[in-house]
């Protein structure tokens, strides 16, 4: 990885800093200079899969609107990783699992497992919430794992697994805060729960 910062931030999972490091970059512009392209080859998708970890989705596209377009062109694991934003702002599971799974190299490994695991969780939840029963086909696709291991899963969590009619029934999540979420907050829960039941 050309920045020993980010690498060093990545390896620790303070994806905070990764992403304040990113925006600093950018910020004093040291990322557009074409001729610096090849030394920060992999700086756009840390920090556009940085930006999806934190789940702003808002600001992974509009930095993908900031990236030069030749790089854009030439820069494969950024296309993939670009499907993966595409792919959970439409709220597709199967497709997000399929990008995410995609090999894009050892600079990008650590942040694609991280992001899978938090995406998971979050679907996890927001499943949760929206559904009294499921069946074991349809969760088995918003968790991007087999039958088996979903019911496997859910069950660990406190769900209730009916064989005869291959149904899951989901127990909400308890909410657990120290303080009242912001307005912006209670918006962007209220929207993704409406998003998710709109499947």
């Amino acid at each position: 990885m050309a920045f020993t910062e980010i690498d060093s931030f990545v390896k620790a999972n303070d994806f905070k800093k990764v992403r304040q490091y990113c925006e600093n970059l950018e910020i004093e512009g040291r990322v557009h200079s074409k001729h610096q392209l090849d030394t920060i080859k992999s700086y756009y998708g840390i920090y556009m899969l940085t930006l999806l970890i934190e789940n702003d989705i808002v600001n992974a596209k509009l930095l993908y609107k900031r990236i030069p377009q030749d790089f854009k062109n030439s820069n494969q694991p950024l296309k993939n990783i670009w499907n993966i934003v595409k792919s959970i702002s439409q709220s597709d599971s199967t497709s997000t699992y399929k990008a995410l799974s995609e090999g894009l190299g050892d600079d990008y490994a650590p942040l694609l497992n991280t992001l899978k695991k938090l995406y998971q969780s979050r679907t996890f939840n927001l499943i949760s919430d929206a559904y009294s029963s499921i069946t074991v086909n349809d969760c088995s696709s918003f968790l991007g794992l087999s039958n088996d291991d979903t019911i496997s899963f859910t069950t660990s969590k406190g769900w209730t697994f009916d064989k005869e009619s291959n149904t899951l029934k989901p127990i909400p999540i308890p909410k657990i805060s120290s303080a009242s979420p912001s307005g912006n907050e209670q918006i962007k829960s209220l929207a993704d729960y409406v998003l998710f039941l709109e499947k």
